[in-house]
């Protein structure tokens, strides 16, 4: 595995929707279509952006933004890139683009289940809201919602 200060963060352009298609697959039991992705590449409230390394992409994140939030709804990582920094570079990439954007607050859902996930969330500075009962399929289970102030 090679150290984070190696992987570069950009857009995610068409032309990389395959890519992130087949981190969806390798990470989630209900991955997006390259038509829901392409979809969301069009809506104007949408970033999608991703972690380089070289011409390999080992993490992604899609963030939707209302009118004074960014949500992060979905972030996946190669899994030989796992906790070597690249999700947390992700999340700094969300805060900067939602404080660009004029924006407050950051939300996110996780599987109750994610304790790695939550662990990197709560060290990240978000705080649990809430749960959703039943929020997610394949398997069902619970959404432990997350939020933090973004601040300056």
């Amino acid at each position: 595995m090679e150290p984070v200060q190696k992987v570069t963060v950009r857009e995610i352009a068409d032309g990389d929707v395959e890519k992130v298609c087949w981190l969806e697959e390798i990470s989630f039991p209900d991955p997006w279509s390259a038509e829901g992705i392409r979809e969301s590449m069009r809506q104007d409230y949408t970033r999608l952006f991703g972690a380089w390394h070289g011409e390999m992409l080992v993490g992604y994140a899609i963030v939707y933004f209302t009118i004074d939030e960014g949500e992060l709804v979905r972030i996946a990582v190669e899994p030989s890139f796992r906790r070597a920094g690249v999700a947390s570079l992700l999340l700094g990439e969300f805060f900067r683009i939602s404080r660009e954007a004029g924006k407050k607050r950051a939300l996110l859902d996780v599987r109750e289940s994610n304790e790695a996930a939550i662990k990197l969330y709560t060290k990240a500075g978000f705080e649990t809201d809430g749960r959703r009962k039943n929020f997610y399929a394949k398997p069902e289970e619970a959404a432990v919602l997350m939020s933090r102030e973004l601040g300056k």
